[in-house]
C-alpha cells in the first residue's frame, strides 16, 4: 500500500478517480479543489476532496475498511484546510455514515431526509447564534424574519422590509454570508444595513455558513433523478426551524413572490409549506414594480453591464446607488460586466 498522493490537477488518475467513485454511486463535483487518494499496487482503494470549507467524495474499497483509511484521509484534508486558513469545516454525508463521522470528532448539525451535515473545527452552530444573539442585543420578542442574498440591495427590497417593519415589532433582515455573488458578503451587507438603517425595529444579521446556498449544496451522493433543490430547501428549513426559529423567536418569515424564475418559485412553495408546518407563518408579498416591471437584483446587475445609470437610479435606494457609483465598486462592475453568470 502506497502513501497519500495528491491528485487534484492530474488529469489521468482523475479518469480512475471517476470510476472509482461511480462503484459508490458518487460523482466527482466541478468546484472540487483539494484531492487526495491512497494506492495500492498502482489503483485506488480509497479518496477524498473538499471545496473550500467542505469536506466531499470519501470513499474507501469494501476490502480496505477497518483499517483507519478514512481517519487518515480527513487529516490530510483538514491538514490542506489549515494551511489556506481554514479553521471550521463540513463534511455532508448519507445519515448511515454519520456515526463514523461523529467517532472522529464531528458535531451533527442536522440529519434531514436520509443526508447529515457535521462540522468540526473552531465553530459550532450554537456557539454562532449566541454570539449573534449577545453582540447584536437580541429580544426574546416575537419577530418577523426576511432572508435575502441583496446582490445588490434594491427598492424591491427596502420594500419587503419595510412591510414587515410595519406590521412587526421587531425585524431580522438575514443577510446570506456565502460568496457566490457578483458582490461580495461585506459589500452585501452593509449596503442592506444602509439601506435599512432609518427602520429603528429592523436588525440585520448574517445567516453564517448554516442556511446553504443552492450554489455549495453537494448533489456528489445524490442518486440521478433526485430533486436536488427540494432536497436543499427542505434540509435548508429544518435547519433555520431548528436553530434560528426558536433562538431568534421567529414567528413570521417575509418573501418575495417570483414573477419569473420557476426555479425559485418551486423553492418558495416547499418552503412555505415545511416553515408553516413547523410552526412559521409564511407572507408572501407580490414584488414591487417601477415602470411596469420588476424590480431585481438581476436586472440592476443588466443594467451595470449597459452602463445605464439613469434607470439604475429609479430601481436602487440612495445608499446602493452611491456606492455604484463610487471607485470601490469599479472592480465589483467589472467582473459583471466580464460575466455571463445569474448570480
Amino acid at each position: 500500500m502506497s502513501g497519500i498522493e495528491e491528485i487534484t490537477h492530474n488529469k489521468n488518475r482523475q479518469k480512475e478517480l471517476v470510476s472509482f467513485l461511480k462503484q459508490f454511486d458518487l460523482a466527482y463535483e466541478n468546484d472540487i479543489d483539494y484531492t487526495v487518494a491512497i494506492y495500492d499496487k498502482g489503483h485506488i482503494i480509497a479518496t477524498a476532496s473538499k471545496s473550500k470549507q467542505v469536506l466531499k467524495c470519501f470513499a474507501v474499497d469494501e476490502a480496505y475498511q477497518g483499517r483507519g483509511l478514512s481517519s487518515t484521509l480527513i487529516k490530510k484534508i483538514e491538514d490542506r484546510m489549515f494551511e489556506e486558513g481554514l479553521y471550521h469545516f463540513f463534511i455532508y454525508t448519507k445519515s448511515c455514515n454519520k456515526t463514523k463521522f461523529i467517532s472522529i470528532g464531528y458535531r451533527e448539525v442536522i440529519t434531514s431526509n436520509g443526508i447529515s451535515i457535521l462540522e468540526n473545527g473552531n465553530q459550532t452552530i450554537q456557539r454562532f447564534i449566541n454570539k449573534l444573539k449577545e453582540q447584536n442585543q437580541i429580544t426574546s420578542v416575537d419577530k418577523a424574519c426576511i432572508i435575502m442574498n441583496a446582490n445588490p440591495f434594491t427598492l424591491g427590497h427596502r420594500y419587503l422590509v419595510e412591510q414587515a417593519a410595519r406590521n412587526h415589532n421587531e425585524v431580522i433582515v438575514f443577510v446570506v454570508t456565502e460568496d457566490q455573488s457578483s458582490f461580495p458578503f461585506h459589500v452585501r451587507y452593509q449596503l442592506v444595513n444602509d439601506g435599512v438603517n432609518d427602520l429603528s425595529n429592523v436588525t440585520v444579521l448574517e445567516t453564517g455558513p448554516y442556511l446553504i446556498s443552492q450554489a455549495t449544496f453537494p448533489t456528489y451522493f445524490l442518486k440521478q433523478g433526485t430533486d436536488a433543490l427540494k432536497l436543499h430547501t427542505k434540509i435548508d428549513c429544518d435547519v433555520f426551524l431548528k436553530y434560528y426559529k426558536k433562538a431568534f423567536t421567529i414567528t413570521t418569515r417575509y418573501v418575495g413572490e417570483e414573477p419569473y424564475c420557476s426555479v425559485t418559485r418551486s423553492y418558495n412553495d416547499t418552503m412555505k409549506q415545511m416553515l408553516e408546518n413547523g410552526g412559521v407563518k409564511v407572507t408572501m408579498l407580490k414584488r414591487k414594480k417601477q415602470n411596469g416591471q420588476y424590480i431585481s437584483a438581476s436586472s440592476v446587475r443588466s443594467l451595470l453591464k449597459e452602463e445605464d445609470y439613469d434607470a439604475i437610479k429609479e430601481l436602487v435606494p440612495e445608499t446602493t446607488f452611491r456606492f455604484l457609483t463610487s471607485d470601490a465598486a469599479v472592480p465589483i462592475i467589472e467582473k459583471i460586466k466580464n460575466s455571463n453568470e445569474r448570480h
